[in-house]
């Protein structure tokens, strides 16, 4: 309990738009190293989920995946500029990411081909993380696999 409040205080004081400039200097960055393709996947767990949504939107990502991806709901104006593959996770019992955004995230992306939004049944939040109590070994390992299957497809 004490660990979730300390991680909601932080995702609440954090600053949106400075954490957009990092990342998109970041972006810049691994883009202009000489071991880089050019291409950058991002991967979001929990409030990174919502920078990787707005990342993809606006700053070119090629490649995008959430796992238990908070406030994204905040940005389903922006889903229509995503144009790189997208593979979202949620679990269908995370109280962090109620069903209500998630069905609006679903259908957010109905129609494009290269999203997959997936329900995890009986998922909660942090399934994908070992050391948290929503972890879930079989989940985690499904959602890893189409986060980078996702990111192969770049």
């Amino acid at each position: 309990v004490a660990d979730f409040e300390t991680a909601i205080g932080r995702m609440n004081d954090f600053d949106f738009d400075q954490g957009m400039k990092d990342v998109e200097d970041l972006i810049g960055d691994l883009k202009g190293r000489p071991e880089c393709n050019g291409k950058v996947g991002m991967l979001g767990f929990c409030f990174g989920g919502r920078y990787v949504h707005v990342s993809a939107a606006r700053l070119g990502i090629d490649a995008g995946a959430a796992f238990h991806g908070t406030t994204i709901g905040q940005h389903l104006d922006e889903t229509s500029k995503i144009s790189c593959p997208m593979s979202l996770h949620f679990g269908s019992e995370d109280p962090a990411v109620p069903m209500e955004e998630v069905t609006a995230i679903q259908e957010s992306y109905a129609g494009m081909g290269n999203a997959e939004i997936v329900v995890h049944d009986g998922a909660a939040h942090n399934f994908s993380m070992p050391y948290k109590p929503g972890y879930d070994a079989d989940v985690a390992k499904a959602s890893r696999a189409a986060a980078l299957k996702c990111f192969q497809s770049m």
